[in-house]
C-alpha cells in the first residue's frame, strides 16, 4: 500500500482539498465487478457491485449505458490497481474507492457521426484524476489513457477509527481491510448506524 496527501495551500477550497489523502494498492488486485440487485438504487439506475474473494466490498449506482460500456469492454477482466481517496468529514472518514482501468481507444468510444457516450459527463471524477491531470512529462512516450472508475463510497465512523491522529494511516488501514476482505465499513453498516436496524 502507498499513500500521498493531496491539495495545495491558500483559500478555503484549497484547505478542504489539503485534508484529502490517496492510498493505492502496490499491485493490481483481482476484482469481480458486476450488476447486483439493490432496492435502494434510484429508478433508472443499476447497482454495480465489487467483490474480492467473493466478499462484497463496494457498490455504486450507475446509468445503464455505463454498465453496458463497462461490460462490453470487459473493464474488470484483469486485476486492477485500486485507489482510495479519503477525507475527514462527519460522521468520521468519508472514502471513495476507485479502480484504475485502461480506456479503449477514442475510436472505440465514439461511433461514426455520434457524440461521446452520453453518460460520460455524468461519471463522477475522482480526486485522483484531478491530481494527476496535466502532469505528463515531456520526452516520454504517451501512456495509454487510464480512467478511475468509482466503485463505491465507504464511511468509517469516528468511533471505529484505528488511527484518529493520522488521516494517512487511517486511509491505508481502510484500503488494507478492503483488500484483505475484512470490510465492515460497507453501505449496509452505514445505513444501519444512521437509520437503525
Amino acid at each position: 500500500m502507498s499513500e500521498e496527501s493531496t491539495g495545495s495551500g491558500g483559500g478555503d477550497e484549497a484547505h478542504s482539498r489539503a485534508a484529502g489523502v490517496l492510498a493505492t494498492t502496490d499491485d493490481p488486485v483481482p476484482i469481480d465487478v458486476h450488476q447486483i440487485d439493490d432496492d435502494r438504487v434510484p429508478e433508472g439506475m443499476l447497482c454495480l457491485g465489487t467483490f474480492l474473494d467473493g466478499q462484497l466490498v463496494a457498490r455504486c449506482a450507475v446509468p445503464p449505458d455505463a454498465m453496458e460500456f463497462l461490460t462490453r469492454h470487459q473493464m474488470f477482466s484483469a486485476p486492477r490497481q485500486l485507489v482510495l481517496t479519503a477525507r475527514e468529514q462527519d460522521p468520521g472518514l468519508l472514502c471513495e474507492l476507485y479502480a484504475l482501468v485502461p480506456m479503449p481507444r477514442e475510436t472505440d468510444l465514439v461511433g461514426e457521426g455520434s457524440a461521446e457516450e452520453p453518460w460520460a459527463s455524468s461519471v463522477p471524477s475522482s480526486q485522483y484524476e484531478r491530481e494527476v491531470e496535466g502532469n505528463g512529462a515531456e520526452g516520454y512516450p504517451e501512456a495509454a489513457p487510464v480512467a478511475a472508475i468509482l466503485l463505491g463510497q465507504i464511511v468509517r465512523f469516528q468511533k471505529d477509527r484505528k488511527h484518529p491522529e493520522s488521516l494517512p494511516l487511517e486511509t491505508v488501514d481502510v484500503l488494507a481491510k478492503i483488500v484483505s476482505g475484512r470490510v465492515v465499513e460497507v453501505v449496509d453498516k452505514v445505513l444501519e448506524d444512521l437509520l437503525g436496524p
